[in-house]
């Protein structure tokens, strides 16, 4: 994994977590640890965020593996392209320049198992929260797939997945365990934060598609153009 994914994708998730913050807060704050023993409690928010990641993963494997099919296919940059174009449309979109896109829909078939956890706390259940809350609709979430599809690799999409869900765990912590830390106006204002990072990751994908640093061999793996001979895509 190239060293500028690792930090596209570590940045996302930091910033993710202020967004999280936001939108994911008054779910981490509503987990319901104060009804489980004293001696389970870290292991149980433990488990919640390894649940989170492993969705995260399992999902970049997905986008990943199609990435990889894309690339094999010669088509990475335009996929990067793409990727870009998509991002900057969605910001558009999301925020009131354009109307009648929502990628929000279609949250029951999480939310009600999500309903039925809640009410019945022990740890199995709280890896289940973990898991589920990984897989609902989420800005920052498409803006991580986006960037996993065009590694072009089942195994780098999904280890960029779990840099994003990693960097979303100490702001939820915090807001769990600390949550004068974050009060609820400040938790509003972290979400200015998302079309920046939308937009700056977006660039990156139009300039690695319009400007690539590589070529690809005929083993569909990347070559840096100053080695040898490779297929360009």
């Amino acid at each position: 994994m190239q060293n500028v994914w690792i930090i596209a994708a570590l940045t996302t998730g930091l910033v993710g977590s202020l967004h999280c913050v936001g939108m994911c807060g008054p779910l981490a704050m509503a987990l319901p640890v104060g009804r489980l023993p004293r001696s389970q409690r870290v292991l149980a928010m433990g488990l919640y965020h390894v649940g989170r990641i492993t969705a995260y993963s399992g999902l970049g494997l997905l986008v990943g593996t199609i990435g990889q099919g894309l690339l094999l296919a010669g088509l990475q940059r335009s996929v990067s392209i793409a990727g870009g174009l998509f991002l900057l449309i969605w910001v558009l979109f999301q925020h009131g320049k354009l109307t009648g896109l929502s990628l929000n829909g279609g949250r029951s078939w999480v939310t009600k198992p999500m309903s039925r956890f809640l009410q019945s706390p022990n740890l199995k259940t709280f890896t289940g929260l973990g898991f589920l809350n990984g897989l609902l609709p989420c800005g920052f979430l498409y803006v991580a797939l986006t960037g996993a599809i065009t590694t072009g690799s089942a195994a780098t999409g999904a280890f960029y997945m779990a840099l994003f869900g990693l960097g979303t765990v100490p702001a939820l912590l915090l807001v769990r365990f600390v949550p004068t830390f974050f009060p609820v106006n400040l938790r509003r204002r972290f979400t200015v934060l998302m079309p920046v990072i939308t937009i700056a990751l977006a660039f990156l994908l139009l300039v690695r598609g319009f400007y690539p640093s590589t070529v690809i061999d005929q083993t569909g793996h990347e070559v840096p153009i100053c080695h040898g001979k490779g297929v360009k895509n």
